[in-house]
Formats: C-alpha cells, sequence, structure tokens
C-alpha cells in the first residue's frame, strides 16, 4: 500500500473511487445523528465505518467497531473507572482505545478520512483520536462547540472544524441540513485525496510570522531559483507544532527556522506560546541541515483586551487583532538559553544567523519595538550557551531586507550540499 498527498487540484477525467470514512460519535446519546450522517454520507457512493466512542448507555445504532472493542484495544479496564466514579479516566480509556483502532485502520489502508460529531465530547474525543493521525488525512469534527478557542485541540492537525449552530440533540430542519453538508464535506475531502508521483524537487521548510513575511517571501523565490521547493509554517504555535511532525515524516532536505517567535510567547507568557516539546528538536534528531534565526523574538503577541499587568509600561506595536509588547533583557537572555539547550542537541548541521539591525517589521530603526540593547544581549547569551561547533553568523542588515535571505539560502545550501534528500512525498489517504 502506498499514500500519497496531493497538492494540485484533481481531474474531472478522475475516476470515482468509493472511499473509506470513519464515523465516530457516542451512539447512547447520538446514535441517531449518527445514523443519519452515515446514510447521507453512502447516498455519495462512499462506504463507512462507524465507531462506538459512548461510556455510559446503550447504543442506539449498532457499530461497525462497539465500544467493547474500542475498550479492548486500550488495554485497561472501563468497568473499573466506572465503578470508582472517574469519568475522567473512563474517558481517556476510550480515547486510547479509539486511537489504537484508527490507527490500526490506516495502517491496513482501511481509512481514507474520519468525522466525528457531538457537542463538547466530540470536540475533546474526536480531536483526540484524529490527533493518532498523519497530515494529509481528512479529518472533520461538527460541533456546537467550535466558536470558541480551540487551539489546544486541534494543535499542530489538519483537522477541520465545522460548527453545528443547534445542538446535535436529535434530527429537525436544522441538524438535518448541517449533518447533510457535513457529510459532503467530508465526502469532498476524500474525494480529493489522490494518488499522485514522487514530487521532482527538494522541499525546505521556511517559518514566517506576519512581520517577518518579507523574509520568508524571498527566500522562497530564492530557493525555487534553485531548484528547491518551500513550505511556509505561520509560527503561531500550531505551525511550529505541524513542521516539526512533516520534518519527523522526512519531508524536509532542509530548514530554514529563520522566525523562532512562539520561544518567545512561549517563556513569556505571549497568546501563541503552545510550542510542544519537540519545537527545534526533530531537524536536529534527524540530521537535517538548518538554519535558525530570530525572526519575531521581540515580539509577544497579545489579544486585543486589556493588556495583562506583566505587560504594562512596555513598548508596543499594534498588528491587527494582536498587539506585539517587546522582551525584556531577562526574558531573551532565558530565551537563548532554551533555544541553544536544544540546538546543543542537535546531531546534523546547524547555523544559527542574526540580523543586526532588527528582528521584524516593528524592530528597526525607529520603529515601535526597536531595541538594539535587548537584541544584543540575545545573542551573548546564545554564543554563551551553545556549543562550539554551532556558529553564530551576524548579518549587517534587517531580517526583511534581501541580505539576510540570501545569506540564509547560501549556507543553507551549502551544509546541504553532498546530503541525502527525501525523495517521497507526504501522506494521503489513498490506497
Amino acid at each position: 500500500m502506498r499514500h500519497r498527498r496531493n497538492l494540485a487540484p484533481v481531474s474531472s477525467a478522475e475516476p470515482f473511487r468509493a472511499r473509506r470514512i470513519l464515523v465516530i460519535g457516542t451512539l447512547d446519546t447520538k446514535g441517531t445523528e449518527v445514523g443519519f450522517l452515515k446514510e447521507q454520507i453512502e447516498r455519495r457512493g462512499h462506504r463507512t465505518v462507524v465507531m462506538d466512542i459512548g461510556i455510559l448507555g446503550r447504543p442506539d445504532l449498532p457499530a461497525d467497531i462497539p465500544r467493547q472493542e474500542v475498550v479492548r484495544a486500550s488495554g485497561m479496564d472501563l468497568q473499573e473507572a466506572l465503578d470508582a466514579g472517574d469519568r475522567e479516566q473512563a474517558v481517556n480509556i476510550v480515547i486510547e482505545g479509539a486511537r489504537r483502532k484508527t490507527e490500526e485502520l490506516y495502517a491496513n489502508g482501511e481509512l481514507d478520512g474520519i468525522i466525528a460529531l457531538g457537542g463538547g465530547t466530540a470536540l475533546f474525543m474526536g480531536t483526540a483520536i484524529m490527533q493518532a493521525l498523519p497530515i494529509g488525512v481528512p479529518k472533520l469534527v461538527l460541533s456546537s462547540m467550535i466558536s470558541g478557542d480551540v487551539s489546544r485541540f486541534v494543535g499542530g492537525k489538519d483537522i477541520t472544524l465545522m460548527q453545528s449552530v443547534a445542538d446535535i440533540v436529535g434530527l429537525n430542519p436544522v441538524t438535518r441540513d448541517i449533518l447533510t453538508l457535513a457529510a459532503g464535506a467530508i465526502s469532498g475531502m476524500v474525494e480529493a485525496c489522490v494518488e499522485t508521483s514522487s514530487r521532482t524537487s527538494l522541499l525546505i521548510a521556511v517559518t514566517d510570522f506576519g512581520i517577518t513575511t518579507p523574509c520568508a517571501q524571498y527566500a522562497a523565490q530564492l530557493l525555487r531559483e534553485k531548484g528547491y521547493e518551500a513550505i511556509i509554517f505561520h509560527t503561531v504555535g500550531s505551525g511550529g507544532t505541524a513542521m516539526e511532525e512533516l520534518i519527523a515524516r522526512g519531508l524536509f532536505a532542509g530548514i530554514l527556522d529563520l522566525t523562532t517567535h512562539e520561544f518567545i510567547d512561549h517563556l513569556a507568557g505571549g497568546y501563541y506560546g503552545n510550542i510542544g516539546p519537540e519545537r527545534l528538536e526533530t531537524a536536529g534528531q534527524k540530521g537535517i541541515p538548518q538554519v535558525v534565526g530570530p525572526g519575531g523574538l521581540d515580539c509577544i503577541a497579545v489579544v486585543q483586551g486589556e493588556i495583562p499587568a506583566r505587560f504594562r509600561g512596555r513598548k508596543f506595536y499594534y498588528h491587527d487583532f494582536r498587539r506585539c509588547a517587546r522582551p525584556t533583557v531577562e526574558e531573551l537572555r532565558r530565551v537563548a538559553q532554551v533555544m541553544a539547550e536544544r540546538l546543543n542537541r542537535a546531531r546534523g548541521p546547524v547555523k544559527v544567523l542574526l540580523p543586526l539591525r532588527g528582528w521584524s517589521k516593528a524592530d528597526k530603526e525607529g520603529g515601535p519595538l526597536y531595541d538594539p540593547e535587548g537584541n544584543w544581549a540575545f545573542g551573548e547569551e546564545l554564543r554563551r550557551h551553545l556549543k562550539p561547533e554551532i556558529e553564530v553568523i551576524e548579518v549587517d542588515a534587517h531580517i526583511n531586507e534581501p541580505l539576510y535571505a540570501e545569506t540564509a539560502v547560501a549556507l543553507l545550501e551549502g551544509m546541504m550540499e553532498g546530503g541525502d534528500a527525501p525523495t517521497k512525498s507526504g501522506q494521503c489517504s489513498a490506497s
């Protein structure tokens, strides 16, 4: 079995092939609704596999994978947790079993997409189960709980969230329409995954944030001119996490991690601080060449509303719905220590590239976040903690000036010369 991720539109001449869609829900509370969704998907010519992730009541719909099978796959005792009144443990047991069954279906070529429906339980359990699948496998959650902050449920995965408008309790004119649309959405997603040939260009991962976008765009242009293809990741927590997963899967030949903004949010309490333990680790573990920069480390992202007390009195830059607070010297020194600790574990070539004239569009002479002393302190701390073989190179340019991107691309290409590069693309759920 081979899996491919399609990056091009599906041809109208592509023959229709029935796909296998895993439908997960709590059949003790959502059996009727799951049954309706199953029917709508099958009317579109696809096959469904229904998995019951209910815990307490009797299922209202027969499941292809009943909860007993799910629990057995977890290797734990659900009844013991229920007898103890430990609902949290009971839910975790079902999630673990469902993840293992989902991984098994995917590994056996029996899963092309996945959909979950319900309320808060669907959002929590459904997304946790979907985390077991690689990027590129269609994932859709239909829930009445989508309108809030759901970043912790999605993480770095390509999970599509659909607001159900009305709570999914019974079938009525609203829920029937929404369930029908959800069936069409997941059907369209799996139909878009087709087998493609191996790519002919080498992929390079590039990071950016809104205030360093010119740097990433110019670097991507330079890479294309040299025969590479750049994939740009937005360093807002989920972007860095997704990049690390794709690095782990061997998708990239090199990494231009020039915007490491997430680290300052992580350590100073900014909005995009959920970076995960793998951030700035995976490329080094796999020996993939990487050039690392301080893009966006001058900016602690704060969303609209009252400014937290810890940021009052600082320099600020208005971006959009976010404002950027300038870090203190102490915060930047701490970031340098953490980044050095992670980079020191790298088994492959690493170079750090520091732009001397600023790290973002707001950090330049006359700009609202300009603070060359703070930037200098970061560089000194980084040198103090990096192992000697990791070279720190200074460029007399601003991060968004062409010279910086040109230097970064040249350094990366030099490190990549003579190295092995991947030849296959990422995965999609096509067998």
